[in-house]
Parts: structure tokens; C-alpha cells; sequence
């Protein structure tokens, strides 16, 4: 059963990455108009891959007072990429080298992201532009201040600072999310992190009869005069509180 439901679920992946690949094909020139509107086809993408791997995401809290601005989520892996744009119309912060996975960054550079470059200090001034210009345009942004993915086991890892800088100029609103995963009894967690290899760890995800992802909305932050590293380490507190609650409950 289990090889039979991978199967038609790489049939329809397909299927679906060709028809949604084609829908953003016109928003890949032009402005901020062009890349509104590609988030929206990246969250249309998302919600059918969600549907495809029988992802059930819960978003759970309040965002109506939250209008735009910069996204902060703990990160455990690709599988956050297909939860994240199928709950928000949101641009991505991924890193540069995804670009190159096979399908998965494909897809990602259709949605127009800002690719980081970890290895270029010299392209940080650039890429904080990219991020305030976004969000001020009314595009929310996304980022996973940890860095790399991971189970969060022993709670989340150390935030990095520099994308808390992007938001203290224009006093620009953060939105701290907790996702957590539950698998289905007997299958691994979803997380991809470590020296797992990306496609036996894909083929195996693709066996799950179901996948639960509660997305915990917490209350919105205003940067308050505060510096970066202040922020990074305020909001990793808040978070990795939260984190400890709903990974006891769940």
C-alpha cells in the first residue's frame, strides 16, 4: 500500500509542479504587482501539495491585527516550505544552495524568493534591502532565524540576527509562528535535518498516510528601539517557551 501511495503521489507532484510552474511563468518579469501576485500562485502551489501528501495544517491564534511584515518560524526542514505557503501568501528567504535540489528548488525560484548567500558578507547591505523593500510593499516576508533546520530536541537553536535588522528602521510588525509536526503512529518525525539525505528521506515522507501541522500563531512584535541581537534573542525566548508548551501537548 505504502509503495502504491508514493507512486501516485509522484504522478500528481508532477502534474502539479508543471500546472503551477506555468501559472507563475507570466509574474517572473515585472515588479512588486508581479511578485504579490506570484506569492498568492506559491500559496495556491502549496495548498495543493498539501492536499497531494495529506498534510493537515491548523492555524491556530489570531492574525487578524497582523497586516504584513516579517514572519518568524522555526524550521525542521523542506517539509516547512509546503506548510508555510499553503497558510500565508509570503515571500521566502531560502538559502542560495536550494536552488540546486532537484523539483523542490525549482518550484521555490519560481516564487521569486530572495536567495540567501551565507558565504558573501558583502551581499548582507543587499539583502536587507531586498527584505525591507518587500515587506514595505505589503508582501510578507519569511525567514528561519535558526539557520539550518532541526528536531528541536533539546529546544530551538540560537537565533542569527541579521534578519532582525531589516525591520528596525521602519518600525516593521514580526509575527513569531511555532509549527509542530505530528507523524502518524509508527512513522518517523517529518524533520529533515543533520546529514539526512534529501531524497530517501522525501521517498520515505511520501509513504505517510498523513502528515498534522499546527501552525501556534503568538502575539505580534514591534522592534521598541531595540537592536538586532536584542530582538533575536527576545523572540527565540518566546518562541522556545511556546515550542516547550506545544511539543508537551501534542
Amino acid at each position: 500500500m505504502a509503495f502504491f501511495r508514493r507512486i501516485f503521489r509522484i504522478i500528481a507532484l508532477l502534474v502539479w509542479f508543471i500546472l503551477t510552474g506555468l501559472i507563475a511563468l507570466p509574474f517572473q518579469i515585472g515588479g512588486w504587482k508581479n511578485i504579490r501576485r506570484v506569492s498568492f500562485v506559491s500559496r495556491m502551489w502549496g495548498t495543493g501539495v498539501a492536499w497531494i501528501i495529506n498534510l493537515k495544517i491548523n492555524l491556530i491564534g489570531d492574525l487578524s491585527s497582523f497586516k504584513g511584515g516579517l514572519i518568524i518560524s522555526n524550521h525542521q526542514g523542506y517539509i516547512d516550505i509546503v506548510t508555510h505557503s499553503a497558510a500565508f501568501p509570503i515571500r521566502f528567504t531560502p538559502k542560495a544552495e536550494i536552488a540546486r535540489w532537484p523539483f523542490l528548488g525549482q518550484m521555490l525560484g519560481l516564487s521569486r524568493p530572495i536567495w540567501v548567500d551565507r558565504t558573501s558578507k558583502q551581499k548582507s547591505s543587499l539583502l536587507l534591502e531586498k527584505f525591507r523593500d518587500t515587506m514595505e510593499h505589503g508582501i510578507p516576508l519569511i525567514v528561519y532565524p535558526e539557520g539550518t533546520s532541526d528536531n528541536a530536541a533539546n529546544g530551538l537553536l540560537p537565533f542569527k540576527s541579521t534578519p532582525f535588522e531589516a525591520v528596525i528602521a521602519k518600525k516593521i510588525s514580526m509575527l513569531p509562528i511555532i509549527t509542530v509536526y505530528q507523524s502518524p503512529p509508527g512513522y518517523d518525525s517529518v524533520a529533515w535535518y543533520g546529514d539526512m539525505t534529501l531524497l530517501p528521506h522525501i521517498w520515505q515522507l511520501l509513504s505517510y498516510p498523513y502528515i498534522l501541522a499546527n501552525i501556534y500563531v503568538l502575539n505580534i512584535v514591534l522592534p521598541d528601539n531595540r537592536n538586532r541581537k536584542e530582538l533575536a534573542t527576545c523572540i527565540h525566548d518566546l518562541m522556545d517557551k511556546e515550542w516547550q508548551i506545544r511539543k508537551q501537548i501534542s
